[in-house]
């Protein structure tokens, strides 16, 4: 795999994964901890550097490749 997620691009998803887990946290509801689960995805896309949808729209924000 191919890196393909930047690092302004990993901070920014890996912040959204953060203010989701919060907002759940502190307000509960099913809308918030879905979107928890949606921002987790993102979270590992972050940490592995490689999103799958980056890949099948040819999307590039990595810098290292």
């Amino acid at each position: 795999m191919k890196p393909n997620v930047g690092a302004v691009d990993g901070y920014l998803r890996i912040l959204f994964f953060l203010a989701a887990l919060c907002y759940a946290v502190l307000f509960g509801g099913v809308a918030a901890w879905v979107a928890t689960g949606i921002g987790a995805v993102l979270f590992a896309t972050a940490v592995l550097m490689w999103c799958p949808i980056f890949s099948m729209l040819g999307i590039n924000t990595s810098k290292i490749y």
